[in-house]
């Protein structure tokens, strides 16, 4: 169908071939190919852009509690249980 927008050219290899017919196989659509990477590219960058959102408002929530003592951390107990194993000599 004719665009005034620019083309984006996507490679239909296996595991494209394979997302869209998982996606087809649960949702039952029946969109075409090119129609159907569209929609779930437009989701896909709501979705990162969303997750980003609620990872970044998860972590200063987490902060404010800290920093109002409501939630006690031992920073240096964290950073001891994630250093590397000591090697003995």
């Amino acid at each position: 169908m004719p665009s005034k927008h620019p083309r984006i050219a996507v490679t239909a290899d296996p595991e494209l071939a394979q997302a869209l017919e998982r996606v087809r196989a649960a949702t039952g659509t029946d969109e075409a190919d090119a129609t159907l990477v569209r929609r779930l590219a437009v989701a896909g960058a709501e979705a990162q852009l969303d997750s980003r959102h609620h990872r970044r408002a998860a972590a200063e929530a987490l902060l404010a509690a800290m920093d109002k003592g409501l939630f006690d951390l031992d920073l240096d107990a964290i950073n001891a249980l994630n250093a590397p194993p000591q090697q003995s000599r």
